[in-house]
């Protein structure tokens, strides 16, 4: 038998043969051959990273790999580029520019996203997103039909103004207020100043309604306006309830993960940001919540508004919690809202948010096509452009019914085979015919994303192995892979072998064992980030992207990524329900100091708003509504908001006493300790590749 040796095999050799004697010192021995081995791995991981002394541990961003380059350029012979369909249909009744080209600064840099426009995709950008990147950022206001008017570009989201007899509706007014007032100036500027008859906000994200506050500003109505019930405010049922919920609750991380995302924190260009799919991008800033004066609850409901007559349909738990589309009968006009887009969407977004219905948003569809399927001449929505002829209108509602159906059988299929979440995502056979249309590529939502998490909507996260149930959390299963593998730079000399080859995923896969527990290894943070570059260079999914890039921006800045998201603001966390907001002060609650100290009761008597018995017990903070305690520690009689304030440290309660915007009878001092464990100091900076910072952590 030949056998090829180096240094390190001719150590491990021996020690098999050492382990073997029947010497009296087995530990003895067991130690100085783990410590031979050791400095042999040492030295065998020197002499490879020598080996590839050509590589350049830098900060600097990088070109795309020959690996890369080939990837991106097969991508033209996988997909039809000769279809000009949709070029044609982005351009159609275009009728002026943006104002300013659409750039706001601080806020919106619509001029730097549209780089891509008239230029071949570089090697750096996957051609098929290049592609939709020119389509989806292109921006100005254009006609959709006569009375229905978009203005694209300005945000993610469109605004979309439907003239009636004598005024306009808006339907869905964008992130921020600073680019609604930019649009509706577009718009007037363009067709005159009208008075505002309605506003039509389609579901609970907050991206269509977090510009409320614009119309406000625009000089369109005021807030009495919508609270008298003057001007329609319509919007689904549940609207307020699950706005608050998706953007209060988890909004800190949501919002954090939304940055990157969304690319928000990475620069527009070939090497950063290219789009965000649904639109151009996410503005910075601040998102308001409008109180609706109207919902709809009713499948089927008309409602009219400036003699524009709309046939409500709801769509709850697809695309969002709480959605509506709907049919403009007298112009066969539909808008089926965010449930039909020129793209592939998330069953599961990566900012984190509850996994979708498959099955149920391709029901959606498929209800569309059955009630308007006959008649109706145009879609718009709220993303990407519209659709004009019935027969076309009426393929996309079917292409994207299919699409979303094959997600949902394909998962459940493979399971019941006994296929794993990751197994199906990456080896599931699916329909050409579906998957290639250009309305179903992955600009949004990833096909592997989206498989798995049909898979865990429906079966839960394990896959069956006991293996995942005895798994160490990341950094305790990254030192021991580590310490396997014969330390950190045999991990650096491997990973950079892997990178070498092109095989970029392996390399953040063997990196991450290092990273998640040691963020201080620059080497390891230097090459993790290039592969992660390499990974994003080549996705034609604009969140992997972002996603990829925004990762190698904190591994080469050694973390701490500013962020200039935020949804839980003033008027969202005043929106919040009274047994939402005791629910979220339940979650601020660190148990631990609290089971430290002690068990109390208070009754809570919100000024307006109802009675609560709060109780904590085991450092638990429950609270039942329409309820006082017999015999409660204390009673607090307070407005909602100073109550929020008094619990963030943001007011101090003797200060609200002194003001009589609070009154106490029984032991103050139980409300010294309520306020004593509340953890509400939450940082919106976390890392997420690099290790938690001690600032972040719970203290």
């Amino acid at each position: 038998m030949s056998v090829k040796t180096n240094a390190l095999g001719l150590v491990v050799l021996v020690a098999l043969f050492t382990g073997c004697s029947k010497s009296t010192d087995d530990a003895s021995a067991s130690d100085t051959g783990g410590s031979v081995i050791a400095s042999a791995q040492a030295q065998q991981a020197t002499e490879q990273l020598s080996a590839h002394s050509d590589y350049t541990f830098t900060t600097e961003q990088k070109d795309a790999s020959e690996y890369t380059r080939k990837l991106n350029e097969a991508v033209y012979g996988e997909l039809d580029f000769d279809d000009k369909t949709a070029q044609e249909n982005v351009e159609r009744g275009f009728i002026a520019p943006l104002l300013n080209n659409g750039d706001i600064e601080g806020v919106y840099p619509a001029t730097k996203l549209n780089f891509m426009q008239g230029k071949k995709a570089p090697p750096e950008v996957n051609p098929s997103l290049w592609r939709h990147a020119q389509l989806v950022n292109r921006g100005g206001l254009f006609k959709v039909i006569d009375r229905v008017y978009q203005v694209r570009g300005q945000a993610l989201v469109n605004l979309t103004i439907i003239e009636g007899d004598t005024g306009i509706i808006l339907y869905d007014v964008e992130y921020t207020p600073a680019t609604l007032v930019k649009s509706i100036e577009l718009y007037q500027q363009e067709r005159g100043k009208k008075p505002l008859k309605g506003v039509i906000i389609s579901h609970s994200h907050a991206d269509h309604f977090g510009g409320f506050n614009g119309i406000i500003d625009a000089g369109l109505a005021t807030k009495e306006d919508f609270t008298s019930g003057k001007i329609p405010l319509i919007a689904p049922e549940g609207f307020v309830e699950e706005s608050v919920s998706e953007n209060v609750m988890g909004g800190n991380i949501m919002a954090r993960r939304a940055g990157y995302q969304y690319g928000n924190v990475l620069p527009a260009g070939p090497k950063g940001k290219i789009t965000a799919a649904l639109g151009a991008a996410v503005a910075d800033g601040q998102s308001g919540l409008p109180i609706p004066n109207k919902t709809i609850s009713k499948d089927g409901e008309k409602v009219t508004i400036d003699g524009v007559e709309f046939e409500f349909y709801v769509t709850p738990h697809a695309e969002a919690p709480s959605e509506m589309v709907f049919y403009i009968p007298q112009w066969k006009a539909m808008s089926m809202a965010e449930e039909l887009n020129h793209l592939q969407h998330n069953i599961y977004t990566l900012r984190g948010a509850k996994i979708r219905d498959a099955s149920l948003w391709a029901s959606y569809l498929a209800e569309a096509v059955a009630r308007w399927g006959d008649e109706v001449e145009v879609n718009f929505g709220p993303h990407t452009w519209p659709v004009w002829g019935n027969e076309n209108v009426v393929r996309y509602l079917k292409a994207q019914r299919d699409l979303y159906q094959s997600i949902y059988n394909t998962a459940l299929r493979y399971a019941n085979y006994g296929y794993r979440p990751d197994d199906i995502a990456e080896y599931a056979a699916l329909p050409d015919s579906v998957f290639k249309q250009w309305y179903n590529r992955p600009y949004y939502g990833h096909t592997k994303n989206n498989l798995k998490s049909t898979y865990v909507r429906n079966f839960g996260w394990f896959n069956g192995n006991p293996t995942e149930l005895a798994k160490y959390p990341d950094a305790e299963r990254g030192k021991r892979y580590v310490k396997a593998i014969g330390g950190e730079e045999r991990v650096l000399a491997l990973a950079l072998e892997s990178f070498k080859a092109g095989d970029y995923r392996f390399t953040v896969d063997i990196l991450n064992n290092v990273v998640a527990y040691n963020g201080k290894n620059t080497n390891v943070n230097l090459l993790m980030a290039d592969a992660f570059e390499q990974l994003g260079y080549q996705e034609e999914n604009t969140l992997y992207r972002n996603l990829y890039l925004s990762g190698a921006s904190e591994l080469r800045a050694g973390g701490n990524i500013p962020n200039k998201l935020g949804t839980a603001s003033p008027e969202v966390l005043g929106a919040l329900p009274p047994s939402l907001m005791l629910t979220y002060l339940s979650m601020l609650v660190d148990q631990k100091k609290a089971e430290g100290a002690g068990n109390f009761t208070i009754n809570l008597k919100l000024k307006g708003e109802g009675d609560y018995a709060l109780d904590m017990n085991n450092g638990v903070l429950t609270s039942v509504a329409d309820h006082q305690t017999k015999n409660a520690d204390v009673t607090l009689e307070i407005a909602k908001l100073d109550l929020l304030a008094a619990m963030s440290g943001k007011a101090k309660l003797k200060d609200l006493l002194s003001a009589d915007k609070a009154s106490i009878t029984g032991n103050q001092e139980v409300l010294s300790k309520l306020t004593s464990v509340m953890g509400s100091k939450m940082r919106n900076d976390m890392n997420l590749v690099l290790p938690l910072q001690d600032a972040n952590k719970i203290q």
